[in-house]
């Protein structure tokens, strides 16, 4: 009997173990995406993340917007080699379409043409480290691109769909011209007082219930693609 005691108590080890390293690899996933700045908990988020229903809401959202809806897209654009993850945001003034980037180091934003972006490679021991230029889409085309899509789809020209542009932290943002004032370009924390400061500054346009129907209109197909994998 003791033997087996040994051996269920190792397995129970083993299982422990392997459930804290995933949680941990997961957390630091969560830490350094943009869900840490939508769902109130790492918690939260892992109980959600499964289920496009369930990340459809968030308690946080809940306690700064009251009613609103979350929905995730992949687009792709006529010539684009590979396609853009958006976030939807339903809230009571309106659409808000989330083009998150990862792109870090120096980056140099324009009104129109290709970003820029600036990355040091260290070198290796004894050589000097390596700037390197990358140029990257605008994504306040693909946004424009993507928003309009959005408005053929509901049909409703008079719900205003909004941009944001977000970067992580750690990107340091510079512009070539002058900014632009349509589309706001932010970092990753700035993300909820950006939608506040455009909430609170433009009219209520949904009710409850309209958020609720245009978010079944948006989703409805890929949660029944979901309910069938």
């Amino acid at each position: 009997m003791s033997v087996w005691s040994d051996v269920l108590i190792g397995l129970a080890f083993v299982a422990g173990g392997y459930w804290l390293i995933k949680t941990i690899y997961q957390w630091n996933r969560f830490r350094r995406s943009i869900y840490i700045e939508i769902y109130s908990s790492y918690f939260e988020y892992a109980f959600r993340r499964k289920n496009l229903i369930r990340l459809s809401e968030s308690f946080y959202l809940n306690n700064e917007f009251g009613k609103h809806k979350i929905f995730y897209q992949i687009a792709q654009g006529k010539n684009d080699k590979t396609p853009q993850a958006y976030i939807l945001i339903l809230i009571p003034s309106g659409i808000y379409v989330l083009n998150v980037k990862n792109q870090s180091g120096k980056v140099v934003l324009k009104k129109h043409g290709d970003y820029k972006q600036y990355y040091t490679e260290k070198g290796k021991k004894g050589q000097a480290d390596k700037q390197h230029e990358y140029l990257f889409k605008n994504p306040m085309d693909e946004s424009r691109f993507f928003a309009k899509r959005i408005e053929q789809r509901i049909g409703a020209t008079k719900i205003p769909v909004r941009s944001v542009i977000i970067f992580p932290e750690h990107a340091e943002i510079t512009w070539d011209g002058t900014p632009e004032n349509e589309i706001p370009v932010i970092h990753r924390k700035q993300l909820i007082q950006t939608l506040k400061e455009e909430n609170e500054k433009n009219e209520r346009v949904l009710s409850d219930d309209q958020i609720d129907e245009l978010y079944h209109l948006l989703a409805d197909e890929s949660i029944e693609l979901e309910k069938n994998s």
